[in-house]
């Protein structure tokens, strides 16, 4: 009768120590799975502001092709090449993107007509618009700079219908005019930058890893498992 008692009281004890293990592990994961929620969220939040931030400074230029045809990609380039070839001394007088976009306003007749002469050079005569919206941009990476995704204003070169894929870059501060070859950013681009981002917004653009999008969310929740999952080899490894 002892040795039944026994028994079930070591079987008892055996599945109290397992409880205390799982709730342990339980405690963990949760204390773990919040504060690598904390810190992505915090990031995020950071990652948000020097993007609103740095829209607020910047201006982007666009160029949309005819389609997306051989002959109305090469268009769109040479286009894009002709423009910033008779914007770059212009620009290079704006000490802000207000004064970027007033030159811009004031030039848009002149750079209709160097892009038309551009696509008359080629034997085309698409439409050519011009002129300044609102635009999301993807992420895109200057040099050893990577603009985060979000919405910045950029002034717009239309071709034809522009249903073709686009061409980008930075008009202001002058990143299109950057050292594509060696990935060159000037220095007086980047101190631009920093005048108007705090150092932790500005540290994001030059960081390695720029993503902190939410969608990151599921690799910390491996990281959780696996810390889980080693947690309870630990533990149980203790158990009697």
């Amino acid at each position: 009768m002892n040795f039944h008692k026994n028994k079930w009281y070591f079987f008892l004890q055996k599945n109290s120590i397992f409880s205390v293990i799982f709730i342990f592990i339980g405690l963990i994961s949760i204390a773990f799975a919040f504060t690598s929620t904390f810190i992505h969220l915090q990031k995020n939040s950071v990652y948000a502001a020097a993007q609103q931030e740095l829209a607020s400074h910047v201006v982007r230029f666009h160029v949309l092709a005819e389609s997306d045809s051989k002959e109305d990609q090469e268009l769109k380039l040479l286009v894009k090449t002709a423009v910033l070839e008779y914007m770059e001394q212009p620009l290079a007088r704006a000490d802000s993107a207000d004064e970027a976009l007033e030159i811009l306003e004031q030039y848009t007749d002149d750079i209709i007509r160097v892009a038309s002469d551009t696509l008359a050079e080629q034997g085309s005569y698409l439409s050519v618009k011009a002129g300044t919206e609102r635009v999301y941009f993807p992420e895109k990476t200057y040099g050893d700079l990577t603009f985060p995704a979000g919405y910045y204003t950029a002034y717009r070169i239309l071709l034809g219908s522009g249903e073709g894929q686009n061409w980008w870059c930075v008009l202001y501060p002058p990143l299109c005019f950057i050292d594509v070859t060696h990935s060159i950013v000037p220095e007086e681009s980047k101190e631009e930058i920093k005048s108007f981002l705090s150092e932790e917004e500005y540290a994001l653009l030059i960081a390695e890893d720029n993503n902190f999008a939410l969608s990151d969310t599921d690799s910390n929740s491996q990281n959780t498992i696996e810390i889980r999952s080693r947690l309870f080899d630990w533990l149980t490894s203790l158990a009697p």
